[in-house]
């Protein structure tokens, strides 16, 4: 019970921090959040990257907080309205969010740029993966709510990155388009076509031993 009670108050926490108040995931036991090791995260900031905590948020339970999505095709899809961020500390570069030249790409060629950055991060303890849709979408309301700037907003072109979840037989969500005042966009693109506004950002999370 005790520590069930430190992780519900550690993920709280985080959560007041990034978002003010927010509900808690609805789940019955609440994993424990993966974190870099203090060499990996030193490491990391000195490249530029900044972390950020995901604590498991759906779609759902950013939009009961009050979070503004401009898109809402899947309220219709309560799998994809609730399913949930990882719980880990992720990593991104604020300033190179999106991989150079990874749009106009089919999501397997994607896939491999990622997998060939993370090869050359040269961070023990961290890798670079290409996040599911309710990552991405947690990022983006965790970082707003830490420094106030838009993730996939004006700053990055209103683009969009690919992720790993499906939205179809040939789709997979995209995640951008961040408007001040409409909200973030979610939508799909297919699997084996590119699209110029399309990229993808590599999210930097703790390696699994």
């Amino acid at each position: 019970r005790e520590r069930g009670d430190s992780k519900a108050a550690e993920i709280a926490r985080v959560l007041r921090e990034q978002f003010g108040d927010i509900p808690l995931p609805l789940t019955e036991k609440l994993p424990d959040i993966q974190r870099f090791t203090p060499e990996a995260r030193k490491a990391l900031e000195k490249k530029g990257y900044i972390i950020v905590t995901l604590t498991g948020q759906s779609i759902k339970s950013l939009r009961d907080a009050g979070k503004r999505f401009w898109s809402t095709w899947h309220k219709n899809n309560p799998e994809l309205e609730e399913m949930q961020s990882r719980m880990s500390e992720v990593a991104i570069n604020p300033e190179q969010l999106f991989l150079p030249d990874s749009n106009n790409k089919t999501l397997d060629q994607q896939v491999d740029m990622v997998k060939q950055f993370s090869k050359g991060l040269r961070v023990k303890g961290a890798e670079a993966v290409v996040g599911e849709m309710p990552d991405y979408i947690d990022l983006a309301f965790a970082h707003l709510g830490l420094t106030g700037n838009r993730l996939f907003g004006e700053k990055y072109g209103y683009n969009y990155t690919r992720t790993l979840t499906p939205t179809g037989v040939s789709r997979v969500a995209s995640v951008g388009g961040f408007l001040a005042v409409r909200g973030l966009y979610v939508n799909g693109w297919y699997r084996d076509r590119g699209n110029g506004g399309l990229f993808v950002a590599p999210l930097v999370v703790p390696k699994a031993a």
